[in-house]
């Protein structure tokens, strides 16, 4: 059994042997730490999904944790504490390893035993260890000798040589017995063509050979355990090749907080804005529905009342009305756009059913997490989220408490049951807000399975992913609907005087007429008190644009996703066929790309128009989809190759007479969708190759693109390929933002041919960019002591001096930045160039930092510096 992240800080353990005592003992202190954090973050992504969010509220507190303690605080919360009772059946044989009180003998109370006689040798004082112990008296402990020797003290190196053969020991016992390091682990990496690359992390990852074929499910990329199903590890992260792993290491501010890598002692930054909601029960929602069923006409219902703002929509009611009346349909959905009106259709609609032969009872069950509210989005409590929840409620509603708590009786079982044939008699199940219970497809699934007619099933949501049921699209408002919006609305922010009928119509038009979305900008209408600019408005309300699009945005397939970024960067109906034609490249699977072209469609991100003139199809993106899709694309990790793809776009699908680029894109359109046709039947990039190389010596975006189409080949051949591309990318000079991303794919591509100079050349030349973050100017430094110290390169001695010398100067421009490791890598750098002044200095500047680094410390001893 091995698990790569441990076996990674076991291994800088084990060198550090051979360094000295006191190297060894801290090397110890790091492997302790990686293998306590795992543990955790194991744990707490074993809980499932709850109402109340304590997987959500245990990540919230890791994300802030300033010490170890902390992480011994959350995983006892997570064994025996509130979220305990979320903990996945699955995982019962960790929690038991964990909870379980053991004797001498028995792994956890010798690994226990080993860790409080390292205390012992340290004179650190500790809690006692009884006659049995529990594994939560271990986190305890070694958050205190943690916190008196790394963080707070420097021991003797007699007392850290004897400490750390037990420390090895306690590591040993625990890695080698505890259950969870056992299982699957994977980082996964869903590829352009739609299928997840399966890193593995422990030798047998089986569990996730599914992933590997082209999926509909929806996974993170991301390190995964694999407990009953794959479980995210959000607070962990590392890359397809396995080479560093971080952890979460506290320091939360409102857009990131710190990981730190246990192996080389680099650092990254988290994404913050995952954990800026505060823990804790939400509010319900506005639309949860009532808790008792109440007579209405001939039926019995708990369905929430309609807002007063209701406009009729009169072709969509309908249409819901006869389905809902429609004998042969047992399930019925309602899909679009958040906000778009989904669930005031259903309100709307439904109350016609009261007095009707069709049902005797209606059942609202929401699942709404999000309230979309005049002043903005609002994270409520949803009601629901999985069938035990959905069978605990409906219980409630039409049992007595005595039935309910009688023994035997199952809440789920019984839902099953009356949705086959329901006591009430013929009902109505509303779930509302699908797409967030625990496993929508699953969820649809499992009623799929149990409803009968007359019973029948409606649905509102977002996101579909299954088949079976009978769709209805909602979409904007038509015009005379949406007219009447936004009179009423102005009415009562009493701005209609503001309002011009080219304004409106303006306002209709690019809000598509989507009701919330007009709401809002009238709202930002009546602030102002003037008629703004509707761009700059739908620009300024990122936390709006966030609520209506990212739930969809991130169920979306990579190519999906990418094609939207894609759309997004450029202001302008693009030709689908040329869309098809660039991205095929990418993918070389036409019907990935076909399909995730077809899903934005689907789920109204993208919107289809003919031009009249030749009948040729052209995508677009709605304003608001498209201001979304432009904040996307500044984070995302593709941007430079998906702006090469808009230039691209630009030449092959302009839409304008006097585009200048008319003639080339029309050559490249007519050839790229020939290539495409030829390589579906079997020929071969090398064909053509010359040709898309002559195209690229004109548009230099292009090698990129080309470089990144290769090195997702992984091979030896396609990284050769992606060498020489990127360095003629390069030599054109491109800015600096593209040429760091350039320099970082050209490391990745020399590491991947075995080309150490290479790498740390390109390397090197990324960390001269100015906007690189300081942790990679600190990472790169890292890399070269690596190469120059421990690896070697075939260079002459000016050489490793010139490579040096180049990193330091960056470094020390930016001095003010460097923390005590990163003052250490530079003083390397500055012995391996010869300026041992330079390297006193850094050294002296890092220990009036942190007096007690091991790293310093050595440091000084070599250089002579008094202590």
């Amino acid at each position: 059994m091995k698990h790569i992240a441990i076996e990674q800080v076991l291994e800088r353990a084990e060198r550090a042997k051979s360094d000295s005592d006191y190297t060894y003992f801290f090397a110890l202190l790091f492997a302790a730490e990686a293998l306590a954090k795992t543990m955790v973050l194991g744990m707490v992504a074993s809980i499932a999904d709850d109402k109340e969010r304590n997987r959500y509220r245990l990540e919230h507190q890791l994300a802030r944790a300033d010490g170890l303690g902390d992480w011994g605080r959350v995983l006892e919360d997570a064994l025996i504490g509130p979220a305990s009772q979320y903990l996945l059946a699955d995982a019962r044989d960790e929690r038991r390893e964990l909870t379980q009180a053991c004797k001498e003998s028995e792994w956890q109370y010798d690994a226990i035993a080993a860790l409080k006689a390292a205390l012992q040798i340290l004179e650190i004082e500790s809690e006692e260890l009884p006659v049995k112990s529990d594994m939560k008296r271990w986190f305890r402990l070694f958050a205190t000798l943690r916190n008196k020797t790394r963080a707070h003290g420097a021991p003797q190196p007699e007392r850290a040589a004897r400490a750390a053969e037990h420390i090895a020991k306690s590591i040993e016992l625990i890695y080698n017995n505890f259950r969870l390091f056992s299982r699957p682990w994977a980082h996964l990496h869903r590829n352009l063509n739609g299928k997840f690359r399966v890193s593995p992390i422990t030798d047998d990852v089986s569990d996730f050979a599914f992933l590997k074929q082209v999926q509909d499910r929806q996974f993170p990329n991301g390190i995964h355990l694999f407990i009953g199903a794959p479980r995210q590890i959000l607070l962990m992260r590392t890359d397809p090749e396995l080479r560093d792993f971080y952890f979460a290491n506290g320091g939360l501010t409102g857009k990131k907080f710190e990981m730190l890598s246990y192996y080389s002692d680099d650092k990254m930054n988290g994404e913050g804005a995952d954990f800026l909601t505060p823990p804790g029960s939400l509010p319900p929602s506005e639309t949860e529905g009532y808790g008792e069923l109440m007579p209405k006409g001939s039926c019995f219902t708990n369905l929430p009342d309609l807002v007063s703002d209701y406009v009729s929509r009169p072709r969509l009611e309908e249409e819901l009305l006869k389905l809902l009346r429609d004998d042969k349909r047992s399930i019925v959905t309602l899909v679009g756009r958040g906000g778009i009106g989904k669930t005031s259709l259903a309100l709307k609609v439904i109350p016609e059913l009261y007095n009707g032969e069709h049902f005797e009872g209606i059942v609202w069950l929401s699942a709404r997490d999000i309230d979309l509210q005049f002043t903005g989005p609002k994270p409520v409590r949803p009601l629901v989220l999985s069938p035990e929840d959905m069978g605990n409620f409906y219980a409630g509603l039409v049992l007595p408490a005595e039935k309910i708590k009688e023994k035997g009786f199952n809440s789920r079982v019984y839902f099953e049951q009356q949705l086959q044939k329901c006591d009430l008699g013929p009902c109505l199940f509303v779930f509302d807000n699908f797409e967030t219970t625990q496993n929508p497809i699953e969820m649809f699934n499992w009623i799929d399975s149990f409803i009968r007619l007359p019973n029948k099933a409606l649905i509102t949501t977002r996101l579909r992913e299954f088949k079976g049921d009978y769709p209805v699209e909602v979409s904007g408002m038509e015009e005379n609907e949406a007219c009447i919006l936004i009179n009423r609305t102005a009415e009562s922010l009493e701005i209609s005087d503001l309002l011009s009928s080219s304004y409106i119509n303006e306002l209709v038009e690019k809000s598509e007429g989507h009701p919330y979305v007009i709401k809002v900008l009238l709202g930002e209408v009546a602030k102002a008190g003037r008629a703004i600019n509707i761009p700059r408005i739908v620009a300024g309300t990122e936390d709006i644009l966030t609520a209506l699009f990212e739930r969809t945005y991130s169920s979306l397939s990579p190519c999906s996703q990418r094609a939207f970024l894609t759309l997004s960067a450029w202001n302008s109906p693009v030709p689908l066929l040329a869309l098809e034609a660039v991205m095929f490249r990418s993918t070389h699977e036409r019907q990935e790309v076909e399909k995730g072209i077809e899903s934005l469609q689907h789920y109204s991100m993208a919107e289809i128009h003919v031009a009249p003139a030749d009948q040729q199809e052209f995508i677009s993106l709605p304003l608001v989809a498209s201001i979304f899709g432009k904040k996307k694309l500044n984070i995302s990790p593709s941007k430079a190759a998906i702006q090469a793809d808009v230039e691209i776009l630009q030449m092959l699908g302009a839409s304008r007479r006097d585009d200048v680029h008319l003639g080339l894109a029309k050559r490249l359109e007519n050839f790229i969708s020939n290539v495409s046709r030829r390589i579906e039947g079997g020929a071969t990039y090398e064909s053509y190759a010359p040709v898309l190389e002559a195209i690229c010596r004109s548009y230099n975006p292009g090698w990129l693109l080309l470089a990144r189409w290769h090195m997702e080949e992984r091979t030896d051949d396609g990284y050769a390929r992606a060498k020489e591309e990127l360095r003629r990318f390069l030599e054109n000079g491109p800015p600096n933002g593209e040429a760091a991303e350039a320099w970082k794919l050209l490391g990745h591509a020399c590491y991947q041919t075995r080309d150490a100079l290479g790498e740390v050349h390109a390397f090197i030349e990324r960390a001269q960019v100015s906007d690189v973050s300081f942790y990679d100017l600190s990472n790169t430094a890292n890399r070269l002591n690596l190469f120059l110290r421990d690896q070697g390169l075939d260079i002459d001695r000016e050489q490793k001096r010139d490579l040096a010398t180049r990193i330091i100067a960056v470094l020390n421009a930016r001095r003010a930045e460097a923390g005590a490791n990163d003052l250490s890598r530079m003083a390397w750098l500055a012995i391996h160039s010869g300026q041992e002044d330079l390297a006193r200095e850094f050294v002296k500047a890092g220990l009036a930092k942190e007096r007690n680094n091991h790293h310093l410390v050595r440091l000084g001893q070599r250089l002579g510096i008094c202590l």
